[in-house]
């Protein structure tokens, strides 16, 4: 390498002085490999510095003479050298490991180099992180970054399909995550903040890293803590790398084999440009197999049952993803180096669900615990056929400049993301009127003795409910929908190195300034007509392979429905007014700027290292939305506005008590804003009543009912107090032991509420009694809607009127409070037999609590109490094999009612893999997931009542890796 790379990766390390400084690079014997996280020392100073992902350090301040430096990096052993500083400074490089070729050094890949690797940087950060290493990514049979995620202390996923698609960091809410690809926040495709991280391949990253506590150079807008997504850099590789992947995918439910393919490419040249470029493919095949209630109740009873709907779903998915990325390096001079990062990922998610639903089950009664029996009436069979497609796209140029004292960065951003659902069409087809016109078609009984699989019995029913020719069009439904999130972003940090008092010093400022655009466009139509399901559009009468405790049909079939779209048929007749409502009261545009700046300083103080700054951040969103009347045909533009500072200060403490033992403690102070959808200004408002005829003959109304959704703009961001501790030790060259504590007191976290108004309660007092706004109840629920289409007496004072509003409110303080165990141990230090075995695992226990507007006390909002991953791999010779299990506890999903809030079970993953190098460069493998056929349960209040139930079956994977 030469002097001149060596003064521009050393750039990356930090901030230099120029004079009276030591700098270099730590690899390995080809001088292709570099090491980030190993802890270069001065003996004679006690000055210590970590090396960079390009294995790059740089030590400043440090008076002319002759010293001792060593650099401890876990996996290997210490090496030290006698360095002579001039007044002017001088560079020193530094090999670990043996003189191998690079495919051959244990420490650079395989098992042990991904453990060491991530071992280094968590040892040597000065917050609370953890970290996935390169090589870490590859090692278990993860499709998505939400799956290689699920294996870091204290996280866990939500999945979709089988597949994880959200990430939650110590059980908290995946809303409350933010995420990064490479240093630049990820928009969410949908109405969320929660990040959609199944769309992204790990194939295309080289690294993962999650701050759990914060400095002030680090968006504050997350409770839980900040993923960043690194992706591959030249550098990372001195000289051409090439990797080839291929790999098949079979899923015992589908019984097809998906393809998978993945290429990355790099190379420096002239030890100043770098370029890497990385490419990936996936067509996978997926069967789901599905049963879901819609609710439960007494009805005056003691025993609950099923007393809305129960539905069986089979869902045909092909998901296809395209992923690219493209990086450029370039050492412009001795003093600056650019960047160019680029990422995009396409994912098209095609779909076919069919759906049979049993309706309207509070007609029947419970006749046991485990048992109800229901004189059906109706009962629809849907299909829906969408196809959906997903983007994410990152770029973002910028750099890195050292001019004397001073080293600058700066940055500039563009990412999008976009969610186009606008090839979907849902049709339902009805049986109605069963008990009228069939008498003698008898009862069906549920039996859910083992809640998430009922059985259903009564021959006569099911025999008129299984026949299609029993089924007339209820509604098709067409829907274009497009969500699209868009921010521009630039930021700059400035930093100094200095002594003060003979303490090493480094300050450092910057500002940031985020502009985002997140937009919701709803396009439907609804249409019926008298059109006969068995007019050729049944297909299947049963699906041939279910896997639940009962049949269920296959029709009707969404190729055949095809026909319908489009008005394809002239029996059909659209439906104006739902067709409007449906198209505007989700409609809406929020812009969100947020400006931000920092000031921290990072004083290294003997044995500690104390990072502290404040960090600012003014937040200014503009909200429109419509509001809609059931019937009128006309919505209201809604337009509102908030703004809100808040200081945000931070406190990360690391102290080095020498015999490998290392303490931290942090505070620092977060700021998560509401989500999109829950801020949107839209509403729906659905006034009903009923009427009966008096003694005379004339309707009378007897029952007014107004029902309200709506967003809330008014709320507030939810901010927290965070506290850690955490204690660390490092006994062998590649083992560690760690507990950590932690403590978040939560303000204005956001839950969805129901409100009903008292029938003593009048309509005025109910309203203000709404934690929403006055004006945007007096304003944007009711005003430039014409007043006709909602009587007078509707909402009027009377005791009849009833009034419900579903909405989104700030709840009061919650607290959330956990401990952290992990320990990963190179077994064959305990016991030679076991060389080669290496075990990792950690625990996570957390306890939450929030108290909602009414004052009932419910766990915080999707907050695991346990989560746990355990690992054993083997690796020696040629072979790599390994086992792993991941455990995620219950959390509370959705608030419904005391007693019947929706909860996710507990869920246990098993996943196992085997490798084998045939050569240095080629190397095949054989992977399952999902090796016990574990399900997907969701319940209401209590295990034993249904909410969803789902199953994936097992998945095998075959493949083979070339590396050169």
């Amino acid at each position: 390498m030469t002097s001149a790379s060596v003064l521009a990766l050393s750039l990356a390390a930090g901030p230099a002085s120029g004079a009276q400084s030591l700098s270099g690079v730590v690899t390995d014997a080809t001088g292709n490999a570099p090491f980030e996280g190993a802890i270069v020392t001065i003996k004679e100073l006690g000055r210590s510095v970590a090396t960079n992902r390009f294995g790059a350090y740089a030590i400043n301040n440090i008076p002319s003479g002759h010293y001792t430096v060593t650099v401890d990096y876990v996996g290997a052993d210490i090496v030290s050298g006698a360095v002579t500083v001039p007044a002017d400074g001088t560079t020193q490089n530094f090999v670990l490991g043996e003189d191998v070729e690079y495919t051959d050094n244990i420490i650079v890949v395989g098992t042990r180099a991904a453990q060491a690797g991530a071992i280094n940087q968590q040892r040597a950060a000065d917050s609370i992180i953890s970290v996935i290493d390169s090589d870490g990514l590859g090692n278990f049979p993860d499709t998505t970054a939400a799956d290689a995620l699920a294996r870091v202390v204290g996280l866990s996923v939500e999945t979709d399909q089988g597949e994880g698609r959200y990430v939650s960091i110590r059980g908290i809410n995946t809303d409350l995550v933010s995420a990064s690809i490479n240093g630049v926040r990820t928009p969410s495709p949908e109405d969320r903040r929660g990040v959609l991280l199944d769309g992204v391949p790990s194939d295309l990253l080289d690294g993962i890293e999650v701050r759990k506590s914060l400095t002030p150079d680090v968006d504050a807008d997350s409770l839980g803590g900040v993923i960043n997504l690194k992706t591959i850099s030249a550098f990372d590789r001195k000289g051409q790398f090439l990797r080839l992947k291929a790999e098949g995918r079979y899923n015992e439910i589908t019984g097809e084999v998906s393809p998978k393919g993945t290429i990355t490419y790099s190379n420096v040249f002239n030890d100043r440009l770098g370029i890497a470029l990385s490419g990936n493919y996936q067509n996978l095949a997926l069967e789901v197999h599905n049963n879901e209630a819609g609710g439960w109740g007494l009805e005056g009873g003691t025993e609950y049952f099923l007393n809305d709907d129960y539905e069986s779903r089979r869902y045909d998915l092909t998901r296809e993803r395209i992923g690219f990325v493209g990086n450029i390096d370039l050492e412009a001079t001795d003093t600056t180096r650019l960047y160019l990062r680029t990422l995009f990922n396409n994912y098209e998610d095609d779909e076919i669900r069919n759906k049979f639903e049993y309706r309207d089950l509070d007609d029947g009664e419970a006749t046991s615990s485990t048992s109800s029996e229901v004189p059906i009436n109706e009962v629809d069979a849907e299909v829906r056929k969408r196809r959906e497609i997903r983007q994410i796209q990152s770029y973002a140029v910028g750099g890195v400049t050292e001019t004397g004292p001073w080293y600058l960065d700066y940055e500039a951003s563009y990412a999008f993301a976009e969610e186009d659902d606008t090839d979907n069409h849902d049709v339902t087809f009805r049986f109605k009127d069963i008990q009228d016109d069939f008498p003698l078609a008898g009862n069906i009984v549920f039996d859910t003795a083992t809640p998430e699989r009922p059985v259903i019995a009564g021959d006569r029913a099911l025999a008129l409910i299984f026949d299609p020719a029993n089924y007339r069009l209820d509604e098709l439904e067409e829907e274009k929908t497009i969500n699209r999130d868009r921010e521009y972003n630039g930021r700059i940090n400035i930093a100094r190195n200095s002594l003060v008092g003979g303490t090493p010093v480094t300050w450092k400022a910057g500002a940031k300034y985020r502009d985002r655009e997140k937009t919701r466009d709803v396009n439907k139509t609804f249409s019926e007509g008298k059109i006969d399901l068995d007019d050729g559009f049944v297909g299947d009468l049963f699906i041939d392979n279910w896997r639940l405790a009962h049949r269920t049909p296959g029709f009707p079939d969404g190729d055949l429905t095809e026909s319908l779209r489009n008005g394809g048929n002239p029996a059909l007749e659209v439906n104006d007014d739902a067709t409007f409502l449906e198209s505007h009261v989700e409609d809406f545009v929020i812009g969100e700027k947020i400006f931000a700046a920092y000031a921290m300083g990072t004083l290294e103080l003997g044995r500690a290292t104390i990072v502290a700054g404040a960090r600012l951040e003014d937040t200014n969103v503009d909200m429109t939305g419509f509001a809609a009347i059931d019937g009128d045909n006309s919505a209201a533009t809604r337009e509102f506005s908030r703004s809100y500072t808040h200081i945000l200060p931070s406190l990360n403490l690391k102290y080095d008590f020498g015999d490998k033992w290392i303490g931290r403690a942090a505070y620092y102070t977060s700021v998560v804003r509401p989500a999109f959808g829950e801020l949107a200004p839209g509403a729906l408002i659905e006034p009903d009543e009923s009427e009966e005829e008096d003694d005379n003959g004339n309707d009378v109304v007897v029952q007014q009912k107004v029902e309200i959704v709506t967003g809330n703009p008014d709320l507030d961001p939810l901010t927290a107090d965070n506290f850690d501790l955490a204690l660390e030790f490092y006994p062998t060259q590649l083992s560690v032991i760690s507990i950590g504590a932690f403590y978040k007191s939560v303000s204005s976290a956001t839950f969805g509420q129901r409100f009903e108004r008292d029938g003593d309660e009048s309509v005025a007092n109910f309203l203000e009694r709404l934690p929403i706004d006055p004006g945007f109840i007096d304003s944007g629920l009711l005003a430039d809607i014409d007043p006709a289409s909602v009587p007078a007496e509707l909402m009027s004072d009377v005791e009849a009127t009833e009034i419900v509003v579903d909405t989104f409110v700030n709840v009061s303080d919650s607290d959330i409070s956990g401990i952290e165990f992990n320990y990963v141990q190179d077994l064959s230090e305990l016991d030679e037999r076991l060389d080669g075995f290496l075990f990792s695992g950690n625990l996570t226990l957390t306890e939450s609590e929030a108290t909602l507007p009414d004052g009932r006390k419910v766990p915080f909002l999707k907050q695991s109490g346990t989560v746990w991953n355990a690992a054993l791999a083997y690796e020696k010779g040629p072979w790599d094999l390994r086992v792993s299990a991941n455990y995620r506890g219950d959390y509370l999903d959705e608030l419904v009612e005391e007693n019947l809030d929706r909860y996710a079970d507990n869920r246990l993953l098993v996943e196992a893999s085997a490798k084998f190098d045939i050569s240095k460069n080629f190397q095949i493998c054989l992977e399952g997931k999902n090796l016990t056929d574990a399900p997907e349960y969701y319940y209401f209040g209590d295990r034993s009542r249904l909410s969803q139930y789902d199953e994936f079956g097992r998945t095998f994977i075959f493949g083979g890796r070339y590396t050169y």
